[in-house]
């Protein structure tokens, strides 16, 4: 399964610190699930800073940042949830063997996950453009669930 969050659709929720929330689980303490991560995006440097907080009982994660025309696949293992935050310029986004492919801009939020391993093309756009891929990893559980 696969998610686009568009900048705008989230971006009204800030932190306390006044970073913008791009992704979390839950993403709402109305929903009653116990929280597992967030990733958040602090736009008051020249430069947006992502930052990942896992509850380091049930989630792994590991972060990289991709620019300058990077063309590459990522790897998602069975149960793992990749986040793909757009930080400058375009980057698109596609199943390695199928149909599908979104295009993301600054703000924008893509989630996968799912109970088989998976395969995506990540390809940035010439210049400026720059993507920060967050891999979380269950600890326990065989696998991830996003609750949006």
């Amino acid at each position: 399964m696969w998610m686009l969050i568009r900048a705008n659709d989230v971006g009204a929720v800030r932190t306390r610190s006044g970073a913008r929330v791009l992704a979390a689980n839950p993403d709402s303490a109305e929903r009653g699930d116990p929280w597992r991560w967030a990733v958040e995006l602090d736009e008051s440097a020249p430069e947006p800073v992502p930052a990942v907080t896992v509850n380091d009982a049930h989630v792994s994660s590991h972060s990289t940042r991709y620019d300058r025309n990077y063309t590459g696949i990522l790897h998602r293992d069975a149960g793992e949830q990749i986040v793909v935050a757009a930080l400058a310029g375009e980057a698109l986004v596609s199943a390695e063997d199928g149909p599908w492919k979104r295009r993301l801009r600054p703000g924008d939020t893509f989630i996968v996950e799912g109970e088989d391993p998976e395969s995506l093309r990540l390809s940035l756009t010439a210049g400026e453009s720059a993507v920060q891929v967050i891999t979380l990893s269950p600890t326990h559980a065989k696998v991830l669930r996003w609750v949006p």
